[in-house]
């Protein structure tokens, strides 16, 4: 539904277009997806050029128009760009199709309105601070990514901001575990006040060039796998003159596709660019609307769980102290798909026992893989009261143990030095296998997690790998998940076993699904 800012912004504004006509101010694609979406805390990544700093400003003209006493505050990331803005104001007020505003004072960052009182201000990131003596009734922060100091500038602008204003903040990408980053990958995830609204290049019509029949047929019969055409011509349907668009300003870029992606991005992971290469350099990311928000911290693809399907959760606890996230990752074994995640920075270890217990029982008693180092212990601990300790994964059995003694340090799984680049490569093996990733968070996490120049196999600086590591505890376990579910399926072929070994008298004495055939005997 169109907000009232919007009918006086196409009824009475004008811009001027490309070919430096002023023309009627009419909302182009990616604008009216955030006229309709507004929510009063917005974050927006998006690609280069589709107009959103200019929509605010009509916007906030609008608003200075019609709302007695409005605060409206514009706080760009350089001068020229703080500049360009104030002149566009200007421009929209000068050309206004009727009665012409009376403007009380028009200074070199501030405007205001005689009639309403209201107040426009357009500055540069640092040059005036903000706080809790003001008071700004709509916010809008551009190129956040690339503020000096940019979390101690927003601390100071967000205090002038009552619960009932507006605040919007939009940037495109400048790398990954800046506050930015950070910022959009909570939003995404549900895990913010903020709504995330993407806003990818090959939604705007202007980003595509007219060809005809002759020269579309051509360009698809020479399409270049280097530059990623045909994986996008089947994944998001481009068209032959979206691809020559791209092509062209991939030149502009010397191309480097890297750069394009972070500049122009089709998906929002490709917003945010590491600095290092990827552990993680084939993975099969498929955003899509069927994953969706079921609670706080917790989204499920749409359609599971599903009583046919098997599942497996892996899971990495944290201190529950906000420093770190604890996360769990839920894959469907037939579908070789991330059909579920949960992250959370402020639940306890033994709680988030309860909530695997949880995820595991909905998830048709789905097989638990969890890390069991520091706070993880505490987490398997509390799981061996709750849940069947034969679904709780356990990696290996110590060297000369009594095999009627099961210890704590038994289950789970713990990382080590050694065994760290083994769950790695478990994750890695099952991604170049063709494991879906629907998140993302999941999918950002393995963009940022990359090898040091020391050999260790951690997040960027900044970043974060708990996803990372709760999807290689899930990898780690799938084998024994197949074992148990007697999975027959397409995705995961299954293992041919020999009838006479211990796994194989197993399943043929077990009789129901996750219950082991035989009580445990006493020596």
């Amino acid at each position: 539904m169109a907000t009232p800012e919007r009918l006086i912004i196409e009824e009475l504004f004008q811009i001027v277009d490309k070919e430096l006509n002023a023309v009627p101010f009419k909302l182009n694609v990616a604008q009216r997806i955030l006229d309709d979406g507004l929510t009063g805390r917005d974050i927006v990544p998006k690609a280069r050029q589709e107009g959103v700093s200019s929509y605010v400003l009509a916007r906030f003209a609008a608003v200075c128009l019609t709302q007695p006493n409005a605060r409206c505050v514009v706080i760009s990331h350089d001068i020229p760009s703080t500049q360009r803005m104030l002149k566009k104001v200007h421009f929209i007020l000068e050309n206004i199709r009727g009665p012409k505003p009376r403007i009380k004072n028009a200074s070199k960052n501030e405007i205001i309105f005689e009639k309403t009182g209201a107040m426009f201000y357009i500055g540069t990131a640092g040059s005036r601070m903000f706080g809790r003596g003001d008071t700004i009734s709509h916010l809008h922060c551009s190129e956040y990514a690339y503020w000096p100091k940019p979390e101690e500038l927003l601390a100071g602008l967000f205090q002038a901001v009552p619960k009932s204003g507006e605040i919007m903040i939009e940037s495109t990408g400048n790398g990954v575990g800046n506050d930015y980053h950070n910022r959009v990958m909570r939003a995404a995830a549900g895990r913010s006040r903020f709504t995330c609204h993407f806003l990818p290049w090959h939604i705007f019509p202007e980003y595509c060039y007219k060809l005809t029949d002759d020269q579309s047929a051509a360009l698809m019969e020479n399409l270049r796998p280097e530059w990623e055409e045909p994986e996008l011509i089947e994944r998001f349907g481009l068209s032959a003159g979206q691809l020559a668009w791209r092509r062209d300003k991939l030149e502009e870029m010397d191309y480097d596709l890297s750069k394009f992606k972070q500049e122009y991005p089709m998906t929002l992971d490709e917003c945010f660019q590491a600095s290092g290469n990827s552990v993680f350099s084939a993975v099969t990311y498929q955003p899509t609307e069927r994953w969706q928000r079921r609670a706080p911290g917790l989204c499920i693809l749409e359609g599971h769980p599903n009583i046919n399907y098997t599942y497996v959760i892996g899971a990495d606890p944290s201190g529950g102290t906000g420093r770190d996230n604890a996360a769990a990752e839920i894959i469907c074994l037939e579908l070789n798909e991330q059909v579920g995640e949960f992250v959370n920075d402020r639940v306890a270890p033994h709680l988030f026992a309860h909530k695997l217990a949880e995820l595991g029982n909905m998830f048709n008693k789905a097989l638990l893989s969890v890390e069991s180092n520091n706070h993880g212990l505490v987490t398997v601990h509390e799981l061996t009261k709750i849940y069947p300790r034969n679904l709780i994964h356990r990696a290996f059995k110590r060297p000369n143990a009594n095999p009627f003694d099961e210890s704590l340090l038994d289950i789970g799984v713990s990382t080590t030095s050694r065994s760290r680049p083994m769950i790695i490569a478990s994750l890695r093996r099952a991604l170049l296998d063709g494991l879906v990733v629907h998140s993302p968070t999941l999918m950002s996490e393995l963009s940022s997690f990359i090898e040091t120049d020391s050999g260790k196999l951690q997040a960027q600086e900044g970043c974060h790998d708990d996803c990372v590591l709760a999807a290689a505890m899930a990898t780690v376990a799938m084998t024994r998940a197949t074992l148990l579910g007697d999975v027959t399926s397409a995705g995961l072929r299954p293992t041919q076993r020999d009838p006479f070994c211990l796994e194989g008298i197993l399943d043929e004495m077990n009789s129901k699904r996750n219950k082991l055939p035989i009580a445990e005997q006493v020596l």
